[in-house]
């Protein structure tokens, strides 16, 4: 009864699950999306030390902007950015991409956390500086931000059918096909946030994932992460590292925890 409840609220809010046979036991499994960004028992604290070039960072601030955006997103987070080594970070904002210090991206930030693509090369590393720096100073992309808003809404009605994977995933090209434009990566000169990201992995030879550039948002980014249930096919699951700033939240949950 208390899963098929489960269920019925998952349904009703959109919420991505799978339902099927569970590898190991051969019982039928449910698998919600894990919307915090240290779901369970994974919290780990972590410093600047930790991280390599190529690293995708998530965060989310106390501003309105950032509340919209996981209101519309269903999500804890609201922007990702790419570290991209010597304590610098670079990121599609307002004013256009740009490179700051990692201290500064936490300086703007409640929560930060890091996600890796596991067995990205060092090459590959530099290759995604080098667009970063490339793409400096590029445009943000207004008008794709702008269609993107509806589309986050719409998609979780892909949601509906948590049986079958490919399903969903075929109803989220097929919605993002018909609400968003498609431009050419080569003429490009404009991004937002995920936008930025996945074009910077996708020229580093290293796609996150298949789909459209333009489609992707930092939520759809943040739900490859191994142990999740991902929107958009992922290439590879993304492993957790660690929060390098855990945000009012999960400190709020930790102060709770010790009090008891």
């Amino acid at each position: 009864m208390i899963r098929l409840v489960l269920l019925c609220l998952a349904l009703l809010t959109g919420c991505t699950m799978d339902i099927g046979p569970s590898p190991e036991t051969q019982r039928l499994s449910f698998n919600l999306q894990q919307q915090s960004s240290a779901p369970g028992k994974t919290l780990r604290d972590i410093n600047a030390g930790h991280l390599l070039p190529g690293d995708l960072l998530f965060s989310s601030s106390l501003g309105l902007t950032s509340l919209g955006i996981r209101l519309f997103s269903t999500s804890s987070v609201s922007h990702v950015a790419l570290y991209i080594g010597d304590g610098q970070v670079a990121e599609a904002v307002g004013d256009g991409v740009q490179i700051v210090t990692l201290d500064e991206a936490m300086a703007h930030s409640d929560k930060l956390f890091a996600l890796r693509v596991a067995d990205l090369s060092a090459q590959q590393g530099q290759s995604i500086a080098q667009f970063a720096h490339d793409k400096n100073g590029s445009r943000y992309n207004y008008s794709g931000i702008v269609e993107m808003v509806p589309f986050m809404l719409t998609k979780q009605l892909c949601s509906l059918n948590p049986f079958s994977r490919d399903f969903r995933r075929q109803c989220v090209e097929g919605l993002a096909s018909a609400q968003l434009s498609t431009p050419d990566g080569r003429t490009r000169d404009s991004y937002f946030c995920s936008e930025f990201v996945t074009a910077a992995y996708a020229a580093a030879g290293r796609p996150l994932t298949l789909a459209e550039s333009g489609w992707v948002s930092p939520s759809d980014l943040m739900h490859m992460r191994t142990g999740d249930v991902a929107t958009l096919a992922p290439e590879q699951p993304l492993e957790y590292i660690g929060h390098l700033k855990q945000g009012i939240y999960l400190k709020a949950k930790r102060f709770a925890m010790l009090g008891h």
